[in-house]
């Protein structure tokens, strides 16, 4: 089955060059997001860091930065996720060590956390309610 013109996926490369990026400023951005600093990643893309102040002015750019960091954040919360099982048995087995400070230490962490967790959700739980009365509100006018 053949699909319309123009309904194709657009793989990234053709987006940021439709959106107005420049080769050079594409090569550059995996390089910005990984550095520690803005400088670092400038050496690293061999570029000034007056070329970069320039393209920070340009809308399309910093977009394209800022959608890559965020891939990056996004990637790193879900390795964390996939962590979080192994970190929590841990903690369960050291809980059950033979000596007495690492026990110790293990359960004021696992209580820590788990009035830390019922906390948030209680805080969440209220915010919800916060937030459907407003909307509520806002329906009745």
């Amino acid at each position: 089955m053949r699909q319309e013109a123009g309904t194709e996926p657009k793989n990234t490369e053709q987006h940021v060059f439709e959106q107005g990026l420049t080769r050079k400023q594409v090569e550059a951005i995996p390089h910005l997001v990984g550095a520690r600093s803005f400088e670092e990643g400038c050496r690293k893309a061999r570029i000034g860091k007056t070329t970069l102040y320039q393209w920070l002015k340009d809308d399309a750019f910093r977009s394209e930065l800022e959608r890559h960091r965020e891939e990056v954040v996004k990637e790193a919360l879900e390795r964390l996720k996939t962590s979080v099982t192994r970190a929590v048995d841990g903690l369960i087995a050291l809980s059950e060590d033979k000596e007495k400070g690492v026990r110790l230490r293990a359960i004021e962490k696992i209580l820590d956390l788990f009035f830390k967790t019922r906390e948030q959700e209680e805080i969440e739980g209220r915010l919800e309610k916060i937030e459907r009365i407003i909307l509520e509100r806002r329906s009745y006018k």
